[in-house]
């Protein structure tokens, strides 16, 4: 039997990288799809692809940060599905920026996009999960949001929006355990996207790929983890005394 057979997942970010990734991953192992994303013609062409598995897909355009816009979309994903089993909030915005010199405008668009949108999309699919079959949410993080800031000089707004999704992640946890709804966090390190190659120097090379990080998810989003809930699993794994 294919792992997510009968499920109904939601990945954001899903026109590049990660997420592109993920959404033919999860299509060949049963699952249908809510996709969204900032680009169109990515996420046209990403939603053929899963549609050409056979796999009913909803996609929708738009920028996350748009809070008014996420309360449309969950409307027509009530319309169109009978629940929703899974989400992956993997969107997120990465730019460098001296706290002391980020605009705020900029720093609020970061948390808007990082950290509120998760919270936001958590609280509006939580109601359309199945206590009876569960329901699993993973939160797409970043090192950089569980060590010392000084391993990460530069990313001041993208750290701080990553300690917050692990707190978020923690709290819907604890908060949802008796609903039957588990929730993860996926700490990476470098990953091979584009977002990644223009945010860092020239020479600094990705640790992962979208593959990669994307097999890890399926892990986490199907039954294989269903002991797991509150946990912050990295990718790679931190060596020892770092």
């Amino acid at each position: 039997m294919k792992k997510l057979e009968n499920k109904t997942a939601l990945i954001t970010g899903a026109g590049r990288g990660i997420g592109r990734a993920t959404a033919p991953l999860f299509a060949g192992q049963g699952a249908d799809l809510i996709l969204v994303s900032r680009t169109d013609s990515e996420l046209e062409s990403i939603a053929g692809q899963c549609r050409s598995l056979g796999r009913n897909v909803y996609h929708e355009v738009f920028d996350l940060a748009e809070l008014d816009r996420i309360d449309s979309f969950i409307d027509q994903v009530r319309s169109r599905f009978n629940r929703v089993d899974i989400l992956i909030n993997n969107a997120a915005r990465f730019e460098a920026g001296l706290m002391r010199e980020y605009p705020v405008d900029k720093f609020r668009l970061m948390l808007e996009t990082n950290l509120v949108a998760p919270f936001y999309l958590a609280q509006k699919i939580i109601p359309l999960m199945d206590p009876e079959s569960g329901g699993t949410i993973v939160n797409i993080s970043s090192y950089s949001g569980c060590f010392g800031t000084e391993k990460f000089p530069g990313f001041g707004a993208y750290n701080i929006s990553k300690y917050g999704l692990w707190g978020l992640t923690e709290i819907l946890a604890l908060e949802n355990k008796e609903k039957n709804i588990r929730v993860n966090q996926l700490t990476l390190s470098g990953v091979d996207t584009d977002m990644f190659r223009r945010a860092v120097p020239p020479g600094v090379t990705a640790d992962l790929t979208p593959e990669q990080v994307a097999e890890k998810i399926l892990y986490l989003a199907g039954d294989d983890s269903h002991r797991l809930t509150g946990q912050n699993i990295m990718l790679p794994r931190m060596p020892d005394g770092v």
